[in-house]
């Protein structure tokens, strides 16, 4: 035991050569006594669990590889597997011996060279890095084995560093170390721990990193990889790689000390440039996919969905999924600069059921936040929701028209008067034309006459539940809206006035494929039909003849409204065909304006629709019927009583320009003759006036 203190004394004396003042404390009699009463009750209890040890008894139980290997199997709607999720991300838990030598060996020199000599807990390390956080004053240095490393990320979160922790993390580790054999922790622990870029366990990782499994890491790919376990998210980060390279160093310095590789081996290491390749990642669609987990955690609980392997029958495409995903990334790619981001929703109105969602461009390792699923300005994507209210509440029916003239609308104490895109006045319009050509004005007087929480209650029921304020701009799209929320609101108008919530999950299964659980389509009639099916056969007119034009489809019926927001910030399509519906938005994160010209909903986004359909009609059959047609379609043209004055008014109009230009021309010469000589008479006065002030 003396000798025992004599060597702590020395590690401590060392470790506080830099402090004077605590090598006198270190070598004081008390605290002689209290390290010795702080070590006898660390060796009872290493001596209780070697007894527990003995007799096979142990509170904490370790995962075996077939309970790591629990997940969720998630399967498309047509009940094709499409990839497995684990608990805590991209995992593969393999065998010990299907993982490289050099791993272990590199893993141990840098995290725990003491691995196989200790209990489950190394003395030493904590007593040096107790006196290592004194002298900083906060806890920097953890003096963890791997065991206890191990107890922390299966049992405890990561940002918990209390002292308390520490302590149930210690006597945890001796406990399993008293019943589990060394090869065994070492392999959960290699198949447990996080490596950065979204990658755990060794396998997942040497695939993300290199491309290879983990029984083919080379020396420096296993020294990288295990230079990663201390900061796995800011090390694994490639802006960072210079710091993961000297992190690899430290490794491979380890490696050398613990006598696992020669010095001349450790100049060749350092030397050697590592080969990086990302391999595959093994969460398919991973926006999509991680949205049926967050809906089976609120369902079911956290704790009960990981506890055994289940089949969830979901509803996306994968065709769908996989054309969105890459014809969003190649519009955005394309668009001005600005527009660096992007989402995509589609749902069929038949059943409400989410063929397929995409919420960012670009790795989801670098682009993990899902724009599908939060909200953006609406624009005039917005607009048809307000004609929808209006024709409901009956200030609108089939022959109404709108007027396109200057407005000043009250707004508490001030007064808002809306602009058109243009800062033009077309007068008198169809709805039909207000609603094609995308005009702003006759869109607040509509909300304005119809009131606005009136529009706002239609949204509701359509599917709109994001926040929407009661003003008068909230015509024009001010509020933001998710790309689900509004794909599924112009779903909603298709089907006639029917909602469905977006489906994603048909079914779940045991293992064993016994019937857990059902998600069976459900239609809640919320709004009229006929007014539904008269603004879907209004904006038909906005393929054909108005803002959307680049969205139209050879041998489909098209139906959709383009939206952008002020700034272009925002900029949307949202269309239909009769069996499916799509919105597509693209902007930025820091919805910053773009400077760029022609950045509108018209021209991005309703490009980027009509490349997606057309390439979901590639692989699917077209729709053989269109749209459900309206008893009373909105009118194409303004009323007799209406048009009639406003032809003979032109006409009149016409008549007076011509017969004044007809004067102007005729009268010319002699007006300009009449110029000439007055001219000529001021010329002449000003030279008599002249000489009379000069001979005076």
């Amino acid at each position: 035991m003396k000798a025992l203190f004599e060597s702590i004394k020395k590690t401590l004396i060392s470790v506080l050569s830099l402090r004077p003042g605590l090598v006198n404390l270190v070598s004081s009699r008390g605290f002689r006594r209290l390290v010795m009463a702080g070590l006898i009750c660390l060796l009872s209890s290493m001596a209780f669990f070697s007894m527990k040890k003995a007799l096979h008894l142990s509170v904490i139980r370790l995962p075996t590889i077939e309970e790591q290997r629990i997940g969720l199997m998630i399967f498309d709607g047509r009940d094709r597997l499409v990839c497995t999720v684990h608990k805590d991300g991209d995992r593969e838990p393999v065998p010990l011996d299907q993982v490289s030598d050099n791993v272990r060996k590199a893993v141990i020199a840098i995290e725990d060279r003491s691995f196989y000599q200790h209990h489950g807990v190394d003395p030493l390390g904590i007593l040096r890095a107790v006196l290592s956080n004194m002298m900083r004053g906060e806890l920097h240095q953890g003096g963890s084995t791997i065991t206890q490393q191990l107890m922390k990320t299966i049992y405890f979160d990561y940002k918990d560093r209390s002292a308390k922790r520490k302590l149930l993390e210690i006597f945890m580790a001796l406990d399993v170390e008293s019943c589990y054999p060394k090869d065994m922790i070492l392999e959960t622990y290699l198949n447990q721990v996080y490596f950065g870029r979204g990658a755990y366990g060794i396998e997942r990782a040497a695939v993300t990193y290199f491309n290879k499994p983990a029984g083919m890491l080379s020396v420096p790919e296993a020294a990288y990889l295990a230079g990663l376990i201390k900061a796995p998210s800011d090390l694994g980060n490639p802006a960072n790689a210079d710091r993961a390279k000297k992190r690899q160093e430290q490794v491979l310095k380890a490696m050398l000390e613990c006598g696992y590789i020669s010095s001349i081996d450790e100049d060749r290491y350092r030397a050697q440039k590592l080969a990086f390749e990302s391999g595959p990642h093994r969460l398919k669609f991973p926006h999509y996919v991680n949205h049926v987990v967050g809906i089976l955690e609120d369902r079911l609980g956290k704790d009960k969905l990981w506890t055994q392997t289940l089949k969830i029958y979901t509803c996306i495409d994968q065709a769908a999924q996989t054309e969105g995903e890459k014809v969003l990334l190649e519009g955005v790619r394309k668009a001005p600069v600005g527009l660096d981001q992007g989402a995509l929703v589609s749902i069929s109105p038949d059943d409400g059921s989410v063929a397929a969602l995409v919420g960012s461009v670009g790795p989801y390792e670098k682009s993990q936040w899902n724009r599908a699923l939060n909200p953006h300005t609406a624009g005039s994507a917005f607009k048809p929701i307000v004609y929808l209210a209006a024709l409901i509440e009956g200030k609108l029916d089939q022959n109404s028209f709108v007027n396109d003239s200057p407005i000043v609308v009250p707004a508490g104490a001030r007064s808002y008067t809306p602009q058109n895109f243009d800062g033009e006045f077309k007068g008198l319009l169809t709805v039909r034309q207000a609603l094609a050509l995308s005009r702003n004005v006759p869109a607040v007087k509509v909300a304005s006459d119809t009131g606005v929480k009136r529009v706002i209650d239609v949204a509701r029921k359509a599917g709109i539940s994001s926040e929407m304020d009661v003003v008068p701009s909230l015509a024009l799209g001010t509020c933001a809206v998710s790309p689900l929320e509004m794909c599924n609101a112009y779903a909603t108008m298709v089907r006639g006035g029917d909602f469905i919530e977006p489906r994603f999950i048909r079914k779940i299964e045991a293992e064993d494929g016994a019937l857990m659980a059902s998600f069976e389509t459900r239609k809640e009639k919320r709004l009229p039909t006929e007014p539904c099916l008269q603004i879907v056969d209004a904006l038909k007119d906005v393929i054909t003849e108005g803002t959307g034009k680049r969205a139209s489809l050879a041998g489909v019926e098209v139906a959709g409204k383009t939206g952008t927001a002020d700034g272009n910030k925002d900029v949307w399509f949202v269309g239909a065909t009769p069996d499916l519906v799509t919105a597509v938005w693209a902007g930025n994160d820091e919805n910053d304006a773009i400077k760029a010209r022609g950045v509108t909903g018209g021209t991005v986004a309703a490009g980027i629709w009509a490349q997606y359909m057309n390439s979901y009609y590639h692989c699917h059959r077209k729709p053989k019927e269109g749209f459900a047609s309206p008893k009373n379609p909105l009118s194409r043209e303004l009323p007799f009583y209406v048009a009639i004055p406003l032809a003979v008014n032109s006409a009149v109009n016409d008549a007076v320009t011509g017969i004044s230009k007809a004067v102007e021309s005729a009268t010319k010469p002699v007006t300009e003759s009449l110029i000439s000589v007055t001219k000529e008479s001021d010329r002449l006065i000003k030279s008599v006036t002249d000489t009379i002030n000069q001979a005076f």
